[in-house]
């Protein structure tokens, strides 16, 4: 039975996909996910106008030409507004590297959501993946990511880095690890809340049970980070290892999760969306939920 028009169902869209972002626009939301597109092209983008009905876009980037940093992955992908134009963050990688080693957060970039988006080139130099873009209260720029296996300039595998972005397309090459306490955390986001710092980050593998969402609290993008005892998503017996989120404004204009979760027998991971609340002692949520829940 199909939920009534005032509410959202869980999964919100009937497709798997993996690390889904949301964009409140003027003309709707769009939700942005990793992996192939129904068009051939990847990154496929889906938009509603009441997070109830989704309608395919397109995917919105092509894969480069051999030789390209690009052909490869395309993972994460996050969109930020900036100077009028759509600037989107995702994780590729070039033939002919071995593993994921050859991962790194780049950008394309559009004049609408709906894309398609042109190729902007590698934003984040080194073994990368999981690229956030933010800004915080005073306006300046910066970028989150994790560290990728392959680098070859000090940063640690599985932790988490935050580095300037003086402009849009390029990161400034100094990166700060804000996050390193488990063996690997990844999917890091930022939100300012109350004169505050929240990290936001995924850990445990995201294959199993296991997975699930921490977070932190800070002064500055640049930390330092004490991280809070109980996770803010965490597996039930209906929704699986849910995780690798982001946040939006709701029709209320509250903030909202999204993040993605695996069926009870493993087979594929749904887009979830759920409020958010805050408390005294932090941001928490009734996610990861599995049936109808009312809009506001």
């Amino acid at each position: 039975m199909s939920p009534a028009p005032h509410s959202y169902s869980n999964p919100i869209i009937g497709e798997c996909l993996a690390d889904p972002f949301i964009l409140r626009a003027e003309d709707g939301y769009y939700l942005y996910a990793s992996g192939a597109a129904p068009d051939g092209r990847f990154i496929p983008v889906w938009r509603s106008a009441d997070l109830v009905a989704w309608t395919f876009v397109r995917g919105a980037v092509a894969a480069g030409p051999a030789g390209a940093w690009n052909r490869r992955n395309f993972w994460a992908p996050e969109v930020m507004r900036a100077a009028g134009r759509y600037h989107l963050y995702y994780t590729a990688m070039p033939d002919g590297t071995p593993g994921n080693t050859g991962n790194r957060v780049g950008l394309a970039v559009s004049g609408s959501p709906a894309g398609p988006f042109e190729d902007g080139g590698v934003v984040v130099t080194q073994a990368s993946l999981d690229g956030s873009p933010f800004r915080d209260d005073d306006g300046s720029a910066w970028l989150c990511f994790t560290a990728e296996f392959g680098n070859d300039r000090g940063l640690v595998p599985g932790r988490i880095y935050v580095d300037r972005l003086p402009s849009p397309e390029h990161a400034a090459g100094e990166p700060r690890e804000v996050m390193g306490q488990h063996q690997w955390q990844e999917g890091p986001c930022v939100l300012f809340r109350g004169g505050r710092c929240y990290l936001f980050y995924s850990t445990g593998s995201w294959g199993d049970a296991s997975y699930g969402v921490q977070w932190a609290v800070g002064d500055s993008p640049l930390g330092p980070f004490a991280e809070a005892p109980n996770k803010l998503l965490a597996s039930t017996d209906q929704v699986r290892g849910p995780g690798h989120h982001n946040f939006f404004p709701g029709p209320d204009g509250s903030d909202w999760i999204i993040y993605h979760g695996w069926d009870p027998a493993f087979r594929a991971r749904y887009p979830r969306i759920d409020p958010l609340r805050w408390t005294a002692d932090g941001p928490t949520t009734l996610g990861p939920t599995s049936g109808p829940q009312h809009l506001p």
